[in-house]
């Protein structure tokens, strides 16, 4: 046999080796149940807290056409408590692409951006909602000021959303640090008057009234003599 032929000979050889020897790939058990049933075992994953199974099923029934108006949320939840913060991201921007009135998932995106120290995507996130939800949410405010106060340097611009969060929500549960974000005078803070220095600028405390008690024990007397001298004179 000649030499190429016998180096072909071994390659086809070979490649048959190798195609007996592979085993066939398994298929996916998910493949065989439905999208509610992937979208229920995704819940109670989440309820026993194992959120990485969760995440796996509940994208999964996503795929496969469970409404992914109703999923959103809980694959949100699963993708939050694991950390998966990316992951999150990646699932929920496609879906506010394609439904952009969505508010209370871009709250949530902001959040996160927040959470990953994206400010300038985080306060645009917020500005969109205060665009696009039906009434002003109070949150979006509370996390705008946060971002100008904490990220963006902007106390002005925080003051303003922290003065706006609490007309919204004078009760709410940020208050306290909504109202720790105005300027003192609005926080009913009085003002300090420094107290003056004894020796500097003035007479010392006392000094006057010192003064006008002399002079009245000074008339005292002289009246007193003058009487004793009228007397003598009598």
């Amino acid at each position: 046999m000649t030499r190429p032929l016998l180096v072909l000979t071994l390659v086809l050889a070979g490649c048959g080796g190798a195609e007996a020897s592979r085993e066939p790939v398994p298929p996916d058990p998910l493949d065989t149940i439905s999208a509610e049933e992937l979208y229920a075992r995704g819940a109670e994953l989440a309820r026993v807290g194992d959120f990485v199974r969760a995440e796996q099923y509940l994208a999964a029934s996503i795929e496969r056409g469970y409404p992914e108006s109703e999923a959103m949320p809980a694959l949100m939840h699963v993708c939050v408590q694991a950390s998966r913060l990316v992951a999150a991201l990646e699932y929920a921007e496609p879906y506010l692409a394609r439904h952009p009135n969505e508010w209370t998932l871009r709250m949530l995106v902001a959040s996160i951006h927040m959470g990953l120290e994206h400010p300038e995507r985080a306060r645009r996130e917020l500005e969109r909602v205060l665009e696009t939800a039906p009434e002003e949410p109070a949150q979006a405010h509370y996390f705008l000021g946060v971002l100008y106060r904490d990220e963006l340097g902007d106390e002005q611009a925080a003051a303003g959303h922290f003065r706006r969060y609490l007309a919204i929500a004078p009760e709410g549960e940020h208050r306290d640090e909504a109202r720790a974000g105005l300027p003192a005078e609005e926080r009913g803070v009085p003002r300090r008057v420094p107290m003056p220095i004894e020796g500097e600028g003035g007479a010392e405390p006392g000094a006057g009234a010192g003064s006008d008690s002399d002079s009245g024990s000074d008339s005292g007397s002289d009246s007193e003599s003058d009487s004793e001298s009228d007397s003598g004179s009598d």
